[in-house]
């Protein structure tokens, strides 16, 4: 069997397709490390002023004479969204001869600030906005009806949260930007509201609120332990979403072995001469099996050195040694794991689909006989399990939970998540199991009763 799996591993490696895969893959790679490289953020455009509107004309002025001067690096450029209002109610007050003092206090303490570098003055204004909020929150919900209590203590809830960030501001000397520590604050921030709202609805529909959840407790992470653990352009988001970027590669290469292993044997007229030597058929058939099988996982391997050598040169390996953070929803806790613990995680999950194309091609061609129509079946299968697995969604079709393309994505299970088709992971893996064997025994039966000779 050995010797066998051998000469398969021999023959394929020595096939001018298996290297012009791997090059497109390599050449693949550079393309998105150098997108992952580059800034994917853009400049405030300059703001262009309604016509005929003299305030709006002298608003747009100093607005674009800041972001002249104040550049993506300077914590000023984040705040010059508030200019427009608070300048608009000042000018608009002096037009038209009423009382501006109070306005006009703020927007020269609001100049002050950006000129001065005193970012702190912004948070602290915020700050005492957010308390005054708390309280009036805090009055109201002795007062409103049960049915708005809940909404009264998300707000609450959200303020705190505020409060807690604006101070953690003041505390840690975070300055307005775009660094992963400002991320993690308004991602916090922003989701707030919808972790108080998940403790509160029924159970139907905090689906509606887990990701909102998820992205709460993971950038709270961030901000207690300042590891960069949300970073989407490093080397090390390439290899968790590994599966993402390169899935069509991987799932080309093991389709074109296994869909040619064994037709290409009936094609050339070899399988005569492989028939007399001592092997059993089922043996020789088994052999291939393996072989489609091993050398897709080492592909996938392979691939994940490949991506690793590569984008670290364009984005450097510092990255790798961060954790991969992910909250639990049915734990309610972070599981916090390394990067390598990670990849094989998500890699065992992902597996089931590719494996079992890899089984459908091997099938058909065993089957068939035919390389071509083996490879043309199996992307058909892989590229119509979109639209099925979407009738499965939409439509509600029950029976589709019982079709192998709802069921191969392990995905779906990991992390306290449940499966939108409404299957379990003892489910998905009963039907993968089903689906595998059913392909491999017709193919094993087929080959053993063929006649060779009419070939």
């Amino acid at each position: 069997m050995i010797k066998l799996i051998k000469n398969e591993i021999y023959k394929i490696l020595h096939k001018k397709s298996t290297y012009i895969i791997m090059i497109i893959t390599a050449l693949f790679m550079v393309l998105v490390s150098y997108v992952y490289s580059k800034d994917n953020n853009f400049y405030n455009n300059p703001y262009y002023p309604s016509e005929g509107d003299v305030i709006d004309k002298k608003i747009a002025q100093d607005i674009n004479s800041y972001y002249e001067k104040y550049d993506r690096s300077t914590w000023q450029y984040y705040k010059l969204d508030e200019y427009y209002s608070i300048a608009y109610n000042y000018y608009n007050a002096v037009e038209n001869g009423e009382d501006s003092s109070i306005l006009k206090k703020e927007y020269d303490d609001y100049k002050n600030a950006l000129e001065q570098d005193n970012w702190k003055f912004f948070v602290t204004r915020d700050l005492n906005e957010a308390t005054e909020e708390l309280k009036k929150f805090e009055a109201n919900k002795n007062v409103v009806k049960d049915r708005e209590k809940d909404e009264i203590e998300n707000q609450i809830f959200a303020t705190k949260v505020k409060i807690e960030l604006l101070e953690y501001r003041l505390k840690e000397n975070v300055a307005y930007g775009e660094d992963y520590l400002n991320e993690a604050i308004n991602v916090v921030e922003n989701t707030a509201y919808s972790v108080s709202a998940y403790e509160k609805v029924k159970i139907d529909k905090k689906s509606e609120y887990e990701e909102a959840v998820k992205n709460y407790y993971e950038n709270r992470y961030i901000l207690e332990t300042k590891e960069d653990t949300n970073n989407a352009n490093d080397l090390r988001c390439i290899i968790m979403n590994f599966f993402q970027e390169y899935m069509f590669m991987i799932i080309v290469f093991g389709v074109m072995v296994a869909g040619a292993i064994v037709s290409e044997e009936y094609n050339k007229g070899t399988i005569k001469s492989l028939l007399i030597t001592p092997y059993k058929r089922s043996t020789i058939l088994l052999s291939k099996f393996i072989t489609s099988i091993l050398l897709t996982i080492i592909f996938i391997v392979f691939a994940y050195l490949m991506q690793i050598v590569i984008g670290g040169l364009f984005l450097g390996f510092d990255s790798l040694k961060n954790h991969v953070v992910v909250y639990n929803l049915a734990t309610k806790s972070l599981e916090i794991m390394s990067l390598l613990k990670y990849v094989v995680i998500i890699t065992i999950c992902y597996l089931p689909q590719i494996l079992l194309l890899v089984t459908l091609a091997f099938a058909v061609s065993t089957i068939i006989g035919n390389t071509a129509f083996a490879i043309a079946i199996t992307f058909a299968g892989s590229i119509g399990a979109s639209l099925i697995n979407m009738f499965a969604i939409v439509y509600k079709v029950k029976i589709l939970k019982y079709f192998v393309t709802t069921n191969w994505d392990f995905t779906l299970y990991l992390f306290g998540k449940t499966s939108q088709y409404g299957t379990s992971l003892t489910h998905a893996i009963t039907v993968c199991l089903i689906y595998f064997l059913i392909m491999v025994v017709i193919s094993f039966i087929v080959f053993k009763r063929k006649n060779i000779k009419n070939i």
